[in-house]
This record gives structure tokens, sequence and C-alpha cells, in this order.
């Protein structure tokens, strides 16, 4: 017995109390938990299996925590980790949703998988997919994580809050975090051999298609209940062969299935990426299309609610879409200046209400001639974060002509008050935000308006700037300012870098 299981009824950190061991692994062991600070706070506690003495295992076992923990905050169909510390023996943990219910591996092996079942479970896989492959913040950069190892092992089905099965993917402690670097060194190999593609597998670098392919296999298996391969013996050589020389075995045709089916799964086996499906939303776009062709299999509109929304407008009044856009457009138009704000060249965010809905706008008031001239103007934005002292946002909007040259307006959101962190949310889950435009000295009525887009790497990055701003402890609210300073100092050093972007642009839009 280690020194471990001798003391698990030891509080950790003077809050867990360890009851059990649920799991164990390569890096470490999982227990089942008591959250004493918490109204049945049941949780599940990975704890590392060797003290802080190898650096390597301990950076990766962090890894671990970190993307997990970001990951979860944008789709419910990614484990949460909720801390993460070291305890008094300097052996690092991290701490979790407790999951009750089996793993697919268990599922596959002993109970049937019904076609309804099937596209139910590999949609959830594609959305967490989807929002591993969006990326994380890692050094300043939008990064897409490959989770490296995912089989049926590290996917879990657990019963839903509305009662449904619902998909948990977990074990990120292999995840490569992409950076783009064209300079890396031959990757070492990382991963289990039967679930590897041929790239992971001969060392090459590996992008999101690697784990489409281990995706594949797993199709695979929840039909047939048996890999594609069956090589003579269980060894990473035979698998080696198998994944890199041989053609995975055909579904067998006694399988009732649609042949577009059939056809996209083996799409995701092909030896070379560029043969693949490029990515899971593809792929979750082509099984929701099976899906209502064969089997009027109608999918759920918000299975990833935190990240990927459906949403669907509904009024008392129909309208066509034009006529929607024109309603909207003639609603912000009736938008007066507020009283409390004063009458000059200023910029702030406001949030109009409209049909029950929140909409995330930016006010500004210009000379009534420079409103008219800027209407047709290039459209440009931008999001920049600063998380130390104080996490705020930079979020910019310029108007650009070559005859006007540059309006900047850059608008500030502090995220560690309640409007800031409001303002930013909205802009996360939005696609677009619209600028109102107010004259100096004239009607307190909007003269005009302009719509600016939000790419998904931008409403990625809020989320992730979000999510960090909650795990900083400010402690001084007068910091607020120096990380404001810092970002203006910033913003100055940008615009020569902008403006001949901006020079040299032919489009209508430019989002950074």
């Amino acid at each position: 017995m280690n020194s471990r299981e001798s003391s698990a009824e030891n509080l950790l950190v003077q809050r867990y109390q360890l009851l059990e061991i649920v799991g164990s692994g390569a890096m470490g062991k999982v227990y089942r938990a008591k959250d004493k600070t918490a109204r049945q706070g049941t949780v599940a506690i990975k704890i590392l299996a060797k003290a802080l003495d190898d650096m390597k295992m301990i950076d990766r076992f962090q890894q671990e925590a970190t993307i997990s923990a970001l990951l979860s905050e944008m789709s419910p169909h990614i484990v949460k980790v909720s801390d993460y510390g070291v305890d008094h023996n300097k052996v690092p943990f991290y701490v979790m949703e407790l999951l009750e219910g089996e793993n697919l591996a268990d599922i596959i092996e002993f109970h049937p998988i019904s076609l309804q079942k099937f596209f139910d479970f590999t949609r959830q896989i594609c959305f967490a997919l989807e929002t591993a492959h969006n990326g994380i913040i890692f050094q300043g950069k939008v990064c897409p994580v490959i989770h490296r190892d995912l089989k049926p092992t590290n996917i879990f089905v657990i019963d839903g809050e509305d009662g449904k099965e619902q998909i948990k993917i977990l074990d990120f402690g292999i995840a490569k975090v992409s950076q783009d670097d064209q300079n890396q060194a031959q990757e070492e190999f990382v991963g289990t051999p039967r679930y590897a593609s041929p790239e992971q597998l001969q060392g090459h670098d590996i992008d999101n298609r690697a784990d489409i392919y281990s995706f594949g296999i797993i199709m695979y298996e929840m039909l047939t209940k048996r890999l594609p391969w069956q090589p003579e013996h269980n060894s990473v050589g035979e698998w080696y062969k198998a994944h890199v020389e041989i053609p995975a075995d055909d579904i067998p045709p006694t399988l009732d299935i649609p042949p577009e089916l059939r056809e996209l799964i083996m799409q995701c086996l092909e030896k070379n990426p560029q043969d693949r499906p490029q990515n899971a939303g593809e792929i979750r776009q082509k099984l929701d299309f099976i899906g209502r062709k064969f089997f009027n299999f109608s999918p759920a509109l918000e299975s990833n609610s935190q990240d990927n929304k459906t949403t669907y407008l509904f009024s008392n009044h129909p309208h066509s879409p034009n006529e929607q856009k024109e309603d909207l457009r003639t609603f912000l138009l009736n938008t007066k200046w507020p009283v409390s704000k004063p009458q000059q060249k200023i910029v702030f965010p406001r949030v109009v209400k409209y049909e029950n809905k929140q909409i995330p706008t930016l006010c500004t008031m210009l000379d009534g001639e420079d409103i008219e001239q800027r209407m047709g103007n290039v459209r440009y934005n931008q999001f920049i974060f600063q998380s130390y002292p104080h996490p705020m946002i930079l979020w910019l909007t310029a108007l650009y002509s070559e005859e006007l040259g540059a309006r900047w307006l850059p608008c500030y959101l502090d995220l560690k008050t309640n409007m800031g962190r409001q303002i930013a949310s909205l802009l996360s889950d939005s696609t677009k935000y619209h600028l109102l435009f107010f004259a100096l000295n004239q009607s307190n009525e909007c003269q005009g308006i302009l719509s600016y887009k939000i790419l998904l790497k931008q409403r990625t990055n809020l989320k992730q700037w979000l999510s960090v701003s909650q795990m900083l402890d400010v402690k001084d609210q007068r910091q607020a300012m120096s990380s404001k300073k810092k970002l203006q100092r910033d913003l100055e050093g940008l615009k020569i870098h902008i403006l001949q972007e901006l020079e040299n642009n032919t489009d209508e839009e430019i989002n950074a």
C-alpha cells in the first residue's frame, strides 16, 4: 500500500475528503472525494503518480488540467475541471466533475447501439471536437487543441440534467496545443496505437485530422463491434503496419446502414489527411443530413449549448427575413442618446433590448458631416486582451477611407465589472454588433448604423478571456487604469500596421 492509499482518509488541502479509488492510469489515480465546502459536493480528484521531481510529467499533468478547464467552459461535452493544486507531499492534483455512467468501450461491448443512439452520440462527440479544434488561448494566440488519444475508454456517457444521455470527453493529458510552428522537430509518438492515425505513428506533425481518423475508428466500432483491422498481434509494430499500409476493412454489407454513412466513415479512415473530412463540423453536417434523409432523425437544436447555439427568432407578427432586418434597423434608428452621457465625441458600449433579445451596440457621437462621409468606409474591428495586472479587453472599431484616413473608435471593457462582463459575454455569443452614430449638437436620435461581423475566432477569444478573468484575483481596482494605459500604448503601436492593412485592402470589412 503506497502513502497515498494509506492516507486516503485524510483531507486533501483541508478541503477534499478522499473516499475511494475509482480509476487509475499511467499518470496517476482518480479518487471519489467529498468537497467539504459544497453541498452534495462529490467530485473526482486525479492525483499525479509521482511527487514534484519529474518536470515533464508535471507539465503534462498541469496542461491536462488547464486545457480541460478552458474547454469545459465552452462545451458541456468535455469533462469540467474546477480546481488545481499541490498537496502537502508536493504531489499535484486537479478536481473535476464526478462522472456517473459508463465509458463508450463498455457500451460497445455489452450493449446494442441503435442508429438513433449512434447519431446522438456521434453528434455530441463532433461538438466536443469542434470546441477543442477551434482552440484555446495559449501564449496570446488562439491555438487548436488536438486530443491525440481519442478512444472509447476516453468517452463517457452519463445521464444529463434533462434525463437524456450526454457525452463527456476526458483525458487531455497528451493533447497537443497546435501553434503553427513550421520548425517543429519530428514528434514523439504518444497515444494508443490501435486508435492512432498514420501520421501520428510515423512521428509527423499532426493537426485536427488525426482526431478525425480516430473518430472514424470509433464510429466503425460502434456499428460493427470490431476494429477496421485485425492484426495477428496487439503490438505497436502490427498496428503501425495496419494504419500505415493496410486499407481498412469495409463495413460488412450485412449491416443495414445507408451507403452515405458507410462512405463517411471510410472517408474518415483514409491514410492521407487530405482525403478525410477536414473538420468535425463537416462530419456533423453530413451525419445530420443522413439522419434526416433515411431515418427522419431530427437533432436537438442546442446539443452544444455553450459554444454552438442554434437560435431561432419568434415574433407575434410574421415577417420575411428582409422585413425582420428592416424592423431591427428602424428600432435602432429610434434609439436616443442617453441623458446621462455628455454631448461630445465619445464612444461607449450599450446593451439594447429588442423583442426579448439583448443586442450589443457601440454608440459614438461625431459631426453630422463626418457621419455622412463615413457611412461607406471600410470597416475594421479587433479585440485585444490584457490580463495583468487587471483583466481588460480593448474593443477596437475603426472606419477608413483613402480621402479621410482612419477614424479610431476604441472601447475598453473591464472584465471585473458587471457591465464589462455582460458586454463581452454578449459579443462572444453574437455574430455581429451594431455601431450607432449620433450627430453632435443635433437631434438626440440615431443618425446611422453600421454592422460589424464577429468572427468565430474572435468569439472563441472572448469566451477564453472571460474564463481566464474569473480565475484572476484582483486586489486593487486601481490596477484597471494600468491595464487600460497598457492597451492604449499597444493601440498606438498597432495603428501603423492596421493602416497598412487598410490601405492595401479591397474588401468592405476586415476582422483581425
